[in-house]
C-alpha cells in the first residue's frame, strides 16, 4: 500500500549548463528528457550530447 517514490537521478551540473548553452533549453527541461519524462526529438538529441559529454570527461578522467 506504500507509495512507489522515484529515485532522484543526479546529473553532471556542468554538462547539463554546457547543453543549456548549446540549445537555449532549460535546465528542467534537459533533466526531464535525460529520466525519460519527455519524448521528442530534441530529447534524443539531448541524451546523445550528455552521453558523449559524460563518455568525454571520463576519458579525461583516465588520462590523469
Amino acid at each position: 500500500m506504500d507509495k512507489e517514490t522515484k529515485k532522484k537521478n543526479i546529473y553532471n551540473t556542468e554538462i547539463l549548463n554546457r547543453i543549456k548553452e548549446k540549445y537555449g533549453l532549460s535546465k528542467r527541461f534537459i533533466t526531464m528528457s535525460l529520466s525519460g519524462d519527455r519524448k521528442s526529438e530534441m530529447t534524443d538529441t539531448v541524451r546523445k550530447d550528455y552521453k558523449k559529454m559524460e563518455t568525454a570527461i571520463a576519458a579525461l578522467l583516465k588520462t590523469l
